[in-house]
C-alpha cells in the first residue's frame, strides 16, 4: 500500500487540532477520530477515494466517540495514572527475538503472554476508578526508528473503555510521540 498525502494531511490535521484542545474530553476525542481515521485508512487503502473517504469518516467518528468517552470520567490525578503507565510500558526492553515484533503481535497469544503490563488504581478513588496499560505490538516507522501500539484501559465504577494508540520514536534517545 502507498502513502498517500491524503494520509499525511489527516494525520496532521488532528495532531495540530488536538493541540488546540481545552480538556481531556476534548482531546482523547480528538485522538480517538485520528486513531480511527488512520485505521480505516490502513484497512482500505488509498485506492479508491471516495470509498477511503467514507472510510475514514467512519472511522474518525467511531474514534471520536471512544475516545471523549475514555477522557470525560477522567479527574487529573487518574489521567496523569494513564499516562504514567503508558509510558512505563513504552519504555520497556522488547527483545529482538520478541513475538511482539511481529506482524499479527495485536492477535498472537505469544505475544499476549509476554506483553509489558502495566496496572493503576485511582489516588482518590481507589474502589472505583482504575485501569491498566499493555503494550500490543513494535513495528518499525519505515525511517529507522520504531512504534509502538499499547492498549490503554480504563474501569470506572465497573464500566470498562478502552483505547489502542501508537506511539513512536526516531531513534532509542528520543521520546516517543502519538503516533
Amino acid at each position: 500500500m502507498k502513502t498517500s498525502k491524503t494520509a499525511i494531511a489527516v494525520a496532521m490535521a488532528g495532531a495540530l487540532t488536538a493541540s488546540a484542545c481545552e480538556n481531556m474530553e476534548e482531546t482523547m476525542g480528538m485522538l480517538g477520530a485520528v486513531a480511527g481515521a488512520g485505521l480505516a485508512y490502513a484497512l482500505v487503502g488509498d485506492d479508491n477515494g471516495a470509498v477511503l473517504a467514507a472510510a475514514m469518516l467512519a472511522g474518525a467518528a467511531a474514534g471520536g466517540w471512544l475516545g471523549s468517552n475514555f477522557g470525560r470520567g477522567l479527574d487529573e490525578a487518574e489521567r496523569e495514572r494513564v499516562a504514567q503507565s503508558t509510558q512505563q510500558v513504552l519504555n520497556q526492553e522488547v527483545p529482538t527475538n520478541s513475538p511482539l515484533r511481529s506482524a499479527s503481535a495485536a492477535y498472537s497469544s505469544q505475544a499476549a503472554a509476554v506483553a509489558p503490563t502495566v496496572n493503576w488504581t485511582s489516588p482518590n478513588n481507589p474502589d472505583t476508578v482504575s485501569g491498566r496499560t499493555t503494550l500490543l505490538q513494535v513495528s518499525g516507522d519505515g525511517g529507522g526508528g520504531e512504534c509502538r501500539t499499547v492498549r490503554q484501559l480504563v474501569v470506572v465504577n465497573g464500566q470498562e473503555e478502552q483505547q489502542d494508540a501508537q506511539f513512536c520514536r526516531s531513534n532509542p534517545s528520543a521520546q516517543w510521540q502519538m503516533a
